[in-house]
This record gives structure tokens, C-alpha cells and sequence, in this order.
């Protein structure tokens, strides 16, 4: 991650002293500005090339996916990766994301120090780029997920389907799975 990097959320979590939290939120804050320009830029480009930005894009840059609980994650083949969320903004609706992978999911254990590593699994941040080999022709992306068990995923893709499904059953919660 370039942007919400593992270092900058352990900073940020540090309140032993008011002086350096104080820092930390001020670089998390100029971080967002930085990484909000980016997908500004990502959009840019995409209207230069081509009529449509494709809806995954609008989705990414208006919908804050932090906290939603990681429902399951896998791969469907060589090209198919999906993440079912339950999203805390919106909790009776889920967020499915199926992605046409480029290449197999990279997946970094530990990333994060265990002292503030989460469980059940919820979705801390996302970075969204394009891919750096990249052509007009085929436009590839990536994207980097950190997860509150110290996990990072990294897709690098073609598209990203979302779907908004209206959840029959409720989602398991974190009391009623203890029991």
C-alpha cells in the first residue's frame, strides 16, 4: 500500500502521546487528500480514453467500504476472485465484489503487529490505481486491501463487478458467533 500503509494505521494508534497522535492524524488526514487526488486523476484519464467510467470506479470513490465485516473471500478459477462484505453503512444491504483477475491474488500475512490486529476479519482501508502496465486498448488496475488481521490482498484486474443484494438471512454477528 503507497497510501494507507500498515505503519501510518500503527501510528495512528498510538494515543500514549498526544503530541504524536496529533502527527500521526495530521499525515493520515494529508494521506486522504493525497489518495482522494489520485483517484481524481484515475477518472481523468479514464473520461480521456473512452466515453463511460466504468461504475466500479464511482462505487470506489463514493462508497467508504472501513469496518464492513469480511462475510468470505475466494478465488473461482484462475480469473474470478470475490469478497462478500457486510458493510456497517448500510448493514441490511451486502457488498459483492467479483473481480477479473489478471493474475492470482497476492496475499501478505502479518503485515500489521498482532498488539492491534482484529478478529472477526472487518475491511480496514483500500488503494485503487492503475495497474503500470496499463495500455489504451486494456486498461488494468489494482487494488490493495488491508485487513484488521494484518492481512493485505492485492488484485491486480480488469473489471470489478458490485453487486447490492438485500440480506434475506442477517449476517452472523460477532455476539452470536461466540456462543
Amino acid at each position: 500500500m503507497k497510501y494507507f500503509t500498515p505503519e501510518r494505521l500503527v501510528r495512528l494508534q498510538d494515543h500514549s502521546d498526544e503530541k504524536q497522535f496529533l502527527v500521526a492524524l495530521d499525515d493520515w488526514e494529508n494521506t486522504l487528500k493525497d489518495y482522494q487526488q489520485q483517484l481524481s486523476a484515475i477518472q481523468q484519464h479514464m473520461r480521456a480514453i473512452g466515453p463511460r467510467i466504468p461504475a466500479f470506479l464511482r462505487f470506489f470513490r463514493t462508497v467508504s467500504l472501513h469496518d464492513a465485516r469480511v462475510l468470505d473471500m475466494y478465488c473461482g478459477g484462475r480469473s474470478r476472485f470475490r469478497i462478500t462484505l457486510h458493510p456497517e453503512f448500510q448493514p441490511e444491504r451486502l457488498v459483492i465484489l467479483t473481480y477479473s483477475l489478471t493474475q492470482p491474488p497476492q496475499i501478505e500475512r502479518n503485515v500489521l503487529p498482532e498488539r492491534i490486529r482484529s478478529e472477526p476479519i472487518t475491511w480496514l482501508y483500500d488503494e485503487l490505481a492503475l495497474d503500470d502496465r496499463t495500455g489504451k486498448e486494456k486498461l488494468m488496475f489494482r487494488h490493495a486491501i488491508l485487513l484488521s488481521d494484518g492481512s493485505e490482498v492485492q488484485l491486480r484486474f480488469r473489471y470489478v463487478a458490485v453487486e447490492r443484494p438485500v440480506s434475506i438471512v442477517p449476517a452472523v454477528t460477532a455476539a452470536s458467533s461466540s456462543q
